[in-house]
């Protein structure tokens, strides 16, 4: 989705759901790319950090807790731990 041809509205929606979103009833799996999707909708750019940041806050408190126990260097670490730690 390319995001110079959305309206102001539209892109200001789509960056409030990406920095409200939250896991809730969804698996992770489908929380995961609900992210990705909103992220790439905004077209949000910054430090690598930030989009791991994010994604980590909208977590389940549960899952949150065990995935900030263990090691992870980039986004889709942080992606594939967080999957594995809700098996």
């Amino acid at each position: 989705m390319d995001k110079s041809f959305l309206p102001t509205t539209c892109k200001q929606e789509l960056y409030l759901k990406v920095t409200s979103l939250h896991q809730g009833s969804m698996k992770v799996e489908e929380y995961i790319i609900e992210f990705k999707q909103l992220q790439i909708g905004c077209a949000l750019r910054g430090e690598a950090e930030q989009p791991i940041a994010r994604l980590l806050k909208g977590l389940n408190s549960a899952i949150l807790e065990r995935v900030e126990l263990q090691p992870f260097w980039t986004f889709e670490d942080a992606c594939k731990l967080a999957v594995k730690v809700e098996k």
